[in-house]
């Protein structure tokens, strides 16, 4: 549990690192021409893409598990 926590907190920091490193002209010209939102939309839709897959690959592999160790005794 705790890696899955120091993970999920370097990936926010990361994100969050990158979005200061960007220029605040870069996303004023994004807000006026109203790309920004498509932006942002598009990004959290990968990202909540990626965390469903992952969290069902990880039941996957403990379901996997289980019955590995149930065969082994």
């Amino acid at each position: 549990m705790y890696k899955k926590s120091a993970i999920l907190i370097l990936l926010f920091g990361t994100v969050s690192k990158m979005l200061n490193a960007q220029t605040i002209s870069a996303a004023d010209t994004l807000a006026k021409s109203n790309k920004l939102y498509a932006v942002v939309t598009v990004l959290a839709v990968i990202l909540v893409g990626i965390f469903i897959y992952l969290f069902s690959l990880e039941r996957k592999i403990k379901k996997l598990e289980k019955e590995i160790s149930s065969n082994k005794k």
